[in-house]
């Protein structure tokens, strides 16, 4: 169990991480705040989202644990799940709350992309399949130096 958790963190931290690093470079690049163009900047961001942190734990599980592939599939699953509902209960408990500034009939969706995460769509949701798929290869994949070649 220890060793997941360990996952879980090094997922964590490669997600803040990331996420840190590609709202400052959009910034730079484009000279505009991450939530003014919310296709540009949500895909900007949101991609490397969905690989990064994962890639990260790929790695983490492929020199940690015996087993790969569950041990990747329990270190990728449960960061996926919770970080999406996370960020829609926060968005749709700041919403009830008023945190919109108004009551103008905003979707929970809306508010999270123009407030705080313009890559949080519905493609971004869906494509946490894809994270787990990129956790498990990495921590699958062997070169050709681990084989004795």
């Amino acid at each position: 169990m220890g060793k997941i958790v360990g996952g879980w963190l090094v997922t964590t931290f490669g997600y803040f991480l990331t996420l840190f690093a590609m709202v400052t470079l959009y910034s730079i690049l484009f000279k505009q705040p991450a939530d003014y163009n919310w296709d540009l900047s949500g895909t900007f961001i949101g991609v490397p989202l969905i690989i990064v942190p994962y890639l990260l734990a790929g790695l983490y599980v492929k020199r940690s644990f015996v087993k790969k592939r569950s041990g990747a599939l329990w270190v990728s699953i449960i960061p996926v799940i919770s970080e999406r509902l996370l960020i829609y209960l926060i968005g749709y408990l700041l919403i009830l709350v008023g945190g919109d500034g108004s009551i103008n009939g905003i979707t929970t969706m809306m508010f999270i992309r123009g407030e705080a995460a313009p890559y949080y769509t519905y493609t971004y949701m869906i494509c946490g399949v894809f994270s787990i798929w990129v956790c498990m290869i990495t921590a699958s994949t062997q070169h050709k130096a681990e084989l004795g070649h």
